[in-house]
């Protein structure tokens, strides 16, 4: 069975080619498996961020990257993939502008080879008519699909019959321990008798940023050594965010790092985190879930969307998706039965590994 892989990787940066790294190199410890992926990503003036590129990542995959916006280049990759004889192409789905280019590509490809979608959204978050039109062009051509939730596979089959299978994010394939919380937190000139709960990873408006600092004023009052870290690059404006906080007069209890986060430092910032928090107003997945799990760290979520299949009352700290509710269970940490949780998040940890994954995929694509 020979496969290819066509989605973002590294050098390329975020969740969906960090995905696909440990997707390809999962696979192809017992299976023939190449990859391809776009290069850039965006045109710059649709990118919003500062960069689309690690910093740290030395290795650049020659001969294996096309430019999706260059037509010579889409035809070259198709007569590419029609000389070398693939059994199946997987694409990863998760933006309605690469639904068009993946479409594009699966429709010019011979019907006997199998096209797989590996779905992480359905609707863009910012979900329009026009997202939901390529998205079903997409899903007609492919043969079947993956999907990280079983909330996105209830998606696809209102708007396509085609086959899925519903697997869940697995844990990121890491090898950093969590460094000592203390020694951490003064080297970033922290009080280390305070409780810090982190918001991580790229900030867009549906991660409900705003909500949460508006009701952060209302639980310090009631909660003194409680602070926000609010550790991700910006999508959006941050200095409506920088003003929301100083109007709010909570400078001294919301620290803002705005800066796309690499690899290496992910221990940093989760060993100083007392507690994750997720207060999506819309979720199908979410690789933060991941790797907070990995770090065995409890989250504080809303369980919107496909998150409530995996986290619960048994293993997160839930709250109702309102403020008052919210305002309520940030400013509750303390009656947290925290040993109880963590227990509860290490088992999950071993249950949504790479391997179990990829082993429910091939089987899923191979019969």
């Amino acid at each position: 069975m020979k496969l290819l892989l066509i989605g973002p990787m590294p050098p390329i940066r975020g969740g969906i080619s960090d995905f696909n790294n440990y997707l390809y190199e999962s696979i192809k410890k017992n299976h023939n498996i190449n990859y391809l992926t776009p290069s850039p990503l965006y045109p710059s003036f649709l990118f919003p961020g500062q960069s689309q590129f690690q910093n740290n990542f030395k290795e650049i995959h020659k001969g294996k990257s096309f430019n999706p916006y260059n037509i010579f280049s889409l035809i070259k990759l198709i007569f590419w993939i029609k000389n070398n004889d693939y059994c199946k192409v997987i694409t990863t789905h998760w933006n309605p502008i690469f639904s068009i280019i993946f479409t594009i590509i699966n429709l010019s490809i011979s019907n006997k080879i199998e096209k797989i979608g590996i779905i992480h959204n359905v609707n863009s978050h910012e979900d329009n008519y026009l997202d939901k039109f390529f998205v079903k062009l997409y899903l007609y051509s492919l043969n079947r699909a993956v999907t990280l939730s079983k909330f996105t596979q209830k998606q696809i089959k209102n708007i396509s019959n085609i086959e899925t299978l519903p697997l869940f994010h697995p844990i990121p394939k890491l090898n950093q321990p969590l460094l000592n919380r203390n020694n951490e937190l003064k080297k970033m000139k922290l009080d280390t008798n305070k409780t810090y709960i982190l918001h991580f990873g790229i900030i867009r408006p549906y991660k409900g940023l705003s909500r949460l600092i508006q009701v952060f004023k209302k639980v310090i009052k009631r909660k003194k050594n409680i602070q926000l870290l609010i550790v991700g690059e910006f999508y959006e404006n941050v200095q409506y965010y920088k003003s929301m906080i100083e109007n709010l007069n909570l400078k001294n209890n919301i620290t803002v790092v705005n800066k796309f986060v690499e690899e290496k430092d992910f221990s940093k910032w989760f060993s100083v985190s007392d507690y994750v928090v997720q207060l999506n107003k819309s979720a199908s997945q979410s690789g933060v879930t991941a790797l907070s799990i990995y770090f065995e760290k409890l989250i504080i979520s809303n369980t919107v969307g496909g998150l409530k299949e995996i986290l619960n009352k048994k293993n997160s700290v839930i709250t109702k998706n309102d403020e008052i509710s919210i305002e309520k269970t940030l400013s509750n940490l303390e009656s947290v039965d925290k040993e109880s949780l963590i227990n509860q998040i290490k088992f999950l940890k071993t249950e949504l590994s790479w391997q179990i994954f990829c082993e429910k995929f091939i089987n899923f694509i191979k019969n």
